[in-house]
């Protein structure tokens, strides 16, 4: 089903800043919760699903308490992140009869219906992407590509530390792999000194820099859709692909996805520098 970017609201009546009669679109995580709110997940995944009745805040206040949808499906992945939880997003399309609060980006109702699941998320990408003119469709594609490593359909340990030399090697790197068993295992080996002092050698800072240097904020909200902490090697990728093609900085334009694209799509958790000259890494659970 085509995604309307425009006109998603249907058959509209607006009293003192309501609206009636409402089509919207919803973010839920990998696993069907709040991308924001976290929590239990919201319902088992079948169709349609009608969310529990809330109190709704009156407010102005554009986050507060009630059930929030966006009216376009580029706004809720940006507001929600296309990996906000390191997995792809999920993007629904909701309805609803009740009084709709309309709050800046945000419509909030007491109560949504989810009718369907959109499984094309190319158009709202698109329109995501727009900003990045002229290279919006390079950007789709990588965006794409992310959310589909992202996902982590496989689990092949030999593919991931193939991937993770791939990428060390692509980054002029010689370094050993450590294995952990889990993500919090890595993760607390990086918070010694000398492992912090490795990142500037592994993520994309350079690249981080020359989009600050030239204030790029026609370009920063859909940035904000790749902000998160478990995903930041798409988000280095991604902001190395467009500051090259933009002629910001002179470095491959995939030099932050060659192999580890590749590790996470084979079941890669995590990849951080944990010591001097070294990769800690675990596969997914």
């Amino acid at each position: 089903m085509p995604i309307a970017t425009s006109n998603a609201i249907t058959r509209t009546e607006r009293t003192r800043g309501y609206v009636t009669r409402v089509r919207a679109y919803k973010v839920l995580t990998h696993d069907l919760r709040s991308p924001l709110q976290g929590g239990d997940p919201i319902f088992d995944g079948e169709l349609p699903f009608t969310l529990p009745y809330c109190e709704v805040d009156q407010s102005e206040e554009e986050c507060t308490t009630g059930w929030a949808a966006c009216r376009e499906a580029h706004v809720a992945l940006r507001i929600a992140g296309l990996w906000p939880n390191g997995r792809p997003s999920r993007l629904f399309r909701v309805v609803t009869a009740q009084d709709v609060l309309y709050r800046g980006d945000k419509l909030r109702a007491p109560t949504w219906t989810l009718m369907e699941e959109i499984h094309d998320l190319e158009p709202a990408i698109c329109e995501l992407s727009k900003p990045f003119a002229p290279f919006v469709d390079g950007m789709v594609a990588e965006q794409l590509a992310w959310r589909e490593a992202l996902a982590r359909k496989g689990h092949d340990e030999e593919a991931v530390t193939a991937g993770l030399h791939a990428a060390l090697a692509a980054r002029g790197l010689t370094w050993t792999l450590k294995r952990f068993d889990n993500a919090w295992g890595a993760w607390d080996a990086r918070d010694a000194r000398d492992a912090w002092d490795a990142w500037g050698a592994w993520d994309a800072r350079d690249a981080r820099d020359a989009w600050d240097a030239r204030d790029a904020r026609d370009a920063w909200d859909a940035w904000d859709a790749w902000d998160a902490w478990d995903a930041w090697d798409a988000w280095d990728a991604l902001t190395t692909f467009f500051a090259v093609k933009k002629g910001w900085i002179s470095i491959p334009a995939d030099r932050h996805t060659i192999g580890i694209r590749d590790a996470y799509a084979a079941g890669l958790e995590i990849a951080i520098p944990t010591g001097p000259s070294e990769l800690g890494w675990a596969m997914k659970p």
